[in-house]
């Protein structure tokens, strides 16, 4: 099955229909960083797309992309 979250209104497990998947939680979102040199100092900055890890009944998703 493919899997997305959500972010917006709050971050939710959906199908690849867009419906709400039932028994499913929001573990973690991570964005991919780097960190540059400025002015004042070093600064973090996300340099990519996020993903999640989820709980879908007993199964951990790892990897899962936002929408």
């Amino acid at each position: 099955m493919i899997y997305r979250v959500q972010l917006v209104p709050q971050p939710i497990v959906i199908d690849a229909d867009g419906l709400p998947v039932p028994n499913s939680h929001v573990v973690e979102i991570t964005f991919p960083g780097d960190a540059i040199e400025t002015a004042l100092g070093r600064v973090n900055t996300i340099v990519g797309a996020g993903v999640a890890k989820i709980i879908v009944g007993d199964a951990t998703v790892r990897g899962v992309s936002l929408c």
